[in-house]
């Protein structure tokens, strides 16, 4: 599934998850679920000029995750 973007791409807190694929995906907290679990969005893609260049493959996709596993907080901006 994929997302919409917010109106605003400043404030938002991005962490990085491992992708299961080798590498790892930078993701912000969509929804906080039961149990432990969190929905996350995959933030794939670039901020150039105030404008966010999605790279499209896995960028706006969502899953679910332990709250344990979003590690290195940050600002996407």
């Amino acid at each position: 599934m994929r997302t919409i973007l917010p109106a605003s791409l400043e404030g938002i807190e991005v962490y990085d998850v491992d992708s299961g694929l080798g590498g790892r995906f930078t993701v912000s907290v969509a929804s906080e679920l039961n149990d432990g679990k969190v929905e996350v969005r995959i933030w794939q893609g670039e901020f150039t000029s105030q404008v966010w260049k999605s790279h499209r493959l896995f960028d706006g996709k969502t899953f679910v995750t332990s709250r344990t596993n979003p590690t290195n907080p940050r600002g996407l901006c």
